[in-house]
């Protein structure tokens, strides 16, 4: 089977590339399946995650600018013809635009990496609903948001970081005095939030250090350093943050926003979730928050025990059972 993921690019540091290559890498090296990667967009830049010499690199090479969209209509129309495969999976906006308006009708899948709400050119999802053989979300929450499309399935992502159980995934020193925030600088993850929340726990704690990582190369020391992950988020596509903390131990202080993070932390057992307003009241969602956290940095014992146990749920976003999902579809996709 011809396996082809359709991108605008690869580059930058970011859940979806390093899970989506990951993925590509998945197949190209356990299965007998042959794994196509097509980048829309020009760039000089290079993936900063490893993709495997297995996988093999179609690059259309067009400026990146929507006023250069028939441009890489033409060239999508030119290699999704002579590549002929099995399956295609469209990622983005730009995925589902050459999509919609190729004339491809062979099996194709549209991969969603953050809730509809977020999407851009949200014009083109009614459309995509209505034409692609297959819908992919990340969350029961996000699936519930296309109820005309033909077929959607839930497919969470793994972690990345490493197998489970690895010696490469050190235990955290619960000990630690340090507070972990990881992503992308960007509206969604309401940094502005953060800092607010962090201003109030400073205030009585201040022998604590909130760490806050952005496109850092070695998340594995990014996490290993702290003893507690927050996230608060506005909107959130899964979450591979929280899932990569749980898989290194660590307990979760999340908003509770769409969709991913209530998928992954159970409330009080491997973290604690709050709402993102209470009656409407961000202040008093931003209270209940801080009450969450500085209980986790005042009690060792909790963070040792919530961590624990976010290590063995972890084991639930197991690689090889979520790529079976996929390999499933992929079948059933192609009868």
């Amino acid at each position: 089977m011809r396996i082809v993921y359709v991108i605008e690019h690869i580059t930058g540091v970011g859940g979806l590339q390093r899970i989506l290559i990951d993925k590509m890498n998945y197949l190209a090296e356990h299965t007998m399946h042959e794994v196509v990667l097509m980048t829309v967009w020009h760039t000089d830049e290079e993936p900063r995650y490893p993709v495997s010499p297995h996988v093999r690199y179609v690059r259309l090479n067009v400026p990146a600018s929507t006023a250069f969209l028939p441009l890489a209509l033409l060239r999508f129309r030119k290699h999704i013809r002579r590549l002929n495969p099995d399956v295609t999976i469209q990622l983005r906006a730009v995925g589902a635009f050459l999509t919609l308006f190729s004339g491809w009708d062979g099996p194709t899948i549209m991969e969603m990496h953050s809730v509809r709400q977020a999407q851009n050119h949200r014009w083109l999802y009614p459309l995509v609903e209505k034409r692609l053989d297959a819908i992919v979300c990340l969350t029961n929450g996000d699936a519930r948001n296309y109820p005309h499309a033909r077929r959607v399935e839930v497919i969470p992502n793994f972690s990345s970081l490493a197998p489970h159980p690895s010696p490469l995934i050190p235990h955290p020193d619960y000990a630690s005095r340090h507070v972990v925030w990881v992503g992308r600088d960007c509206p969604e993850k309401n940094i502005p939030r953060l800092r607010r929340i962090w201003a109030e726990v400073e205030n009585t704690h201040p022998d604590w250090t909130l760490d806050i990582h952005h496109d850092t190369p070695d998340i594995v020391g990014a996490y290993a350093k702290g003893s507690i992950l927050v996230l608060t988020s506005k909107a959130e596509g899964f979450s591979m943050t929280i899932l990569e903390a749980q898989q290194m131990g660590l307990p979760v202080v999340s908003f509770d926003c769409p969709y991913g993070p209530s998928d992954i932390v159970k409330d009080g057992e491997t973290g604690y979730l709050v709402p993102l307003t209470i009656d409407g009241d961000e202040q008093k969602a931003d209270r209940l928050f801080v009450e969450k956290l500085t209980y986790l940095m005042d009690h060792q014992d909790v963070r040792q025990e919530m961590g624990a146990a976010a290590r063995r749920a972890s084991q639930r976003f197991n690689k090889e059972r979520i790529m079976n999902q996929w390999l499933n579809l992929f079948a059933e996709l192609k009868k």
